[in-house]
């Protein structure tokens, strides 16, 4: 007998997928949901699924949902079917797997023209997603009506006198506006929208003026396993011309690879911070010259938002008319189903992560890493002080 099966998704509240018998198409396959070894449930693969239907599958109801009544530790499922005890999620995928479950964002999986044209896309979601694919970068008008007033507040009840002149960092903590300014609903739709996974805002940054930083990339500074799964958005609180400090970034840029300090054969250290940041710019200018980038500036309204991919080259232009303001907000963002890093004091070929101790800034909560669906345990390895010290010298724009 052969059998065929994938557990598509397991949560800390239920766990999902399809079961499907080959010589007898229209048969519900019984399955058994196992926790710790422990059989839980079985039930009858038997749930209609339109996707399963048009892949061939019998008369396509062979999907299944098995909520658990408390929440539990998803690292402890397993799927087994119930005729052979063979596991679900050992056995090949099939052609049933959509080119949108790639471990990479989605619009920057190789696949993205079958994803758009087999999926449920608007004709101005397809557009977003394909600009953002080619160009790394996003602009769009804010429309939330608390938005005047969420600004406001965001520049005026502020203790300006805890930033470091230019900027301050993770201000959501005491100031309600920040917070909400980070996790407007339709920010982080377009962000699901372009990742295809939940956003989960994890750092804030306010500005009174502009960087005038260096050309550089997120990637450096917050890393993901999978990778790429993390990006800034930029929320103009006023106008920003080229006389206060606009920003500028390398359109398609992001596409280029990844590169960290193992690249370039140096080891990451807290130490050496600064030194290996500098070597680690210079790469990107010879990126630059090398691939003829071409820099744009961003000229922005009050109420404008930027989304930028993690490896999209990007920095400050110089503030042309000192004394003027540059009122901003950079939100940082991870996505559901990863584990993170710290490039700089870190080194993967010898298996040495930071890992941040990061929390979300909707509710305070820690941010958990995951490997998929699956909690990876255990405490971060460098506290949290280290890393708001590394920020603040690096003036992550």
């Amino acid at each position: 007998m052969t059998l065929e099966g994938v557990v598509d998704r397991i949560t800390d509240t239920e766990v999902s997928g399809w079961a499907f018998d080959p010589d007898a198409p229209d048969r519900p396959v019984e399955i058994r949901v196992l926790i710790g070894g422990v059989e839980h449930c079985r039930i009858a693969a038997s749930d209609f699924r339109e996707d399963l239907k048009a892949a061939g599958k019998g008369n396509g109801a062979h999907g299944f949902n098995a909520p658990f009544e408390e929440p539990i530790n998803p690292a402890s499922v397993s799927v087994r079917f119930a005729e052979t005890g063979n596991l679900l999620d050992d056995l090949q995928p099939g052609p049933i797997r959509s080119p949108d479950v790639l471990m990479r964002p989605r619009a920057e999986n190789p696949m993205l023209d079958k994803i758009l044209e087999t999926g449920p896309f608007s004709d101005t979601d397809a557009s977003r997603i394909r600009d953002f694919a080619r160009d790394g970068f996003l602009k769009f008008k804010i429309e939330d009506p608390d938005f005047d007033a969420l600004a406001k507040s965001a520049v005026e009840d502020m203790d300006w006198t805890q930033s470091d002149g230019v900027r301050l960092q993770d201000a959501w903590q005491h100031n309600d506006a920040v917070r909400r300014i980070a996790a407007l609903p339709e920010v982080l739709e377009v962000l699901e929208l372009l990742y295809g996974r939940p956003p989960i805002p994890f750092q804030t940054l306010n500005f009174q003026v502009g960087t005038q930083q260096e050309t550089h990339t997120d990637t450096i500074h917050f890393n993901s396993s999978p990778p790429r799964f993390m990006c800034g958005v930029w929320v103009a609180l006023e106008d920003t011309d080229a006389g206060n400090g606009a920003l500028h970034y390398y359109p398609g840029s992001h596409a280029l690879p990844v590169y960290d300090l193992d690249d370039l054969g140096i080891d990451g250290h807290p130490d050496r911070i600064n030194s290996n940041y500098q070597i680690y710019l210079k790469l990107l200018q010879a990126m630059i010259d090398a691939h003829g980038l071409e820099k744009r500036v961003a000229i922005m309204k009050r109420g404008e938002a930027i989304i930028w991919a993690a490896n999209l080259y990007h920095g400050g232009e110089p503030i042309l008319e000192p004394g003027r303001s540059r009122h901003s907000q950079v939100t940082h963002y991870y996505f559901d189903g990863c584990s993170y890093y710290e490039p700089l004091t870190s080194n993967r070929y010898l298996g040495r992560l930071t890992r941040p101790n990061r929390r979300d800034v909707r509710t305070g909560a820690p941010i958990p890493r995951k490997a998929g669906e699956r909690i990876i345990a255990g405490p971060p390895s460098a506290p949290p002080s280290l890393l708001q010290r590394v920020a603040r010298r690096l003036q992550l724009s």
